[in-house]
């Protein structure tokens, strides 16, 4: 049976031979990827176009006329399309574990006990006030518990909060804690089968930061320190132990910042990422499969190889 990539980016899966075809938003048009780079005119990355997301995959979808597999960048979107008797959804979770992992807010609940991470208070968009919080601290990270890629994590000072305060959803809980200067970020991907935990390679990523602190880019190459490293790999396994007791398999992403030798938990990604591309050059790089192979076999308890030894491994 065909399998066929549903997406935002051919870039995700360009260098991997998993797939017999593709459907992104952005692409080439070439090599089997069906692209509607032409008709978006979105961030695909903010929820609230999923709708739209989701008209452009249908329209893809419907053409389909072989019996094929999807796997999805994210498959909660592609959950909610139209999907014909002879298009097959793999490697999906169960929606409603899904939905706490998507929510920053009940990620961190979930996770309190489990993991160090830093101080957050959950205030109404309404109530948020800069005179008040600046009684405590000059600069504050204001997260709504759902979307991707720093579209909706803002950055508050005395600079930005009249911006942000006409942004603000009144009704929706945000999360707020201290913004802590000379922070490092991190991402790790990880893969979770049934009896194994795979923790790949991590990077150090690249924000931009206005009133938003958005996502950019990801450095593998890079010094970790020592300490750090350790608890990458630590805090991740820990993390992944607990999602893997609630049922989840296959591919994850997890973020954190490092501050003064400490690694605090930021969120988890239930789906692939932005570096997963990368992540997929790095493991071909160390004559191992690829990642969307290895989330596949998570879901149907297939044995795979370690990847402790892959290029820029966290694991010592």
């Amino acid at each position: 049976m065909k399998r066929i990539f549903i997406g935002p980016k051919y870039e995700t899966i360009k260098n991997s031979n998993f797939f017999d075809g593709s459907i992104t938003l952005f692409g080439e048009n070439r090599d089997s990827n069906i692209s509607y780079a032409k008709e978006v005119v979105f961030e695909y990355w903010n929820p609230d176009n999923n709708p739209l997301e989701i008209e452009i995959y249908n329209k893809a979808i419907a053409n389909i006329t072989d019996e094929v597999e999807i796997m999805a960048h994210n498959p909660q979107i592609v959950s909610k399309c139209i999907l014909p008797s002879n298009v097959h959804l793999i490697c999906k979770n169960e929606e409603q574990l899904l939905r706490i992992l998507d929510n920053k807010i009940e990620t961190r609940n979930l996770m309190k006990s489990v993991v160090p991470m830093l101080k957050y208070d959950n205030i109404k968009g309404k109530d948020i006030s800069y005179k008040k919080l600046s009684l405590l601290a000059s600069e504050f990270v204001i997260q709504h518990p759902i979307g991707s890629g720093g579209s909706k994590t803002f950055l508050y000072n005395e600079n930005t909060y009249e911006k942000i305060d006409l942004i603000l959803e009144r009704e929706d809980y945000y999360s707020i804690s201290i913004y802590q200067r000379n922070n490092i970020s991190y991402n790790i991907h990880c893969i979770i089968f049934s009896e194994k935990i795979e923790i790949l390679a991590p990077s150090q990523q690249i924000l931009e930061k206005t009133e938003l602190i958005e996502y950019i880019g990801s450095e593998f190459e890079v010094e970790i320190p020592k300490e750090i490293k350790r608890k990458l790999e630590e805090y991740s396994l820990k993390l992944c132990k607990k999602i893997q007791k609630l049922g989840y398999r296959g591919v994850l992403g997890i973020d954190f910042i490092a501050v003064d030798n400490e690694l605090y938990f930021i969120e988890i990604n239930p789906r692939f990422q932005g570096s997963t591309a990368k992540v997929d050059s790095i493991l071909k790089e160390s004559n191992l499969p690829s990642i969307f192979e290895y989330n596949y076999c998570a879901f149907y308890n297939i044995k795979m190889p370690s990847t402790k030894n892959m290029k820029c491994s966290v694991v010592v």
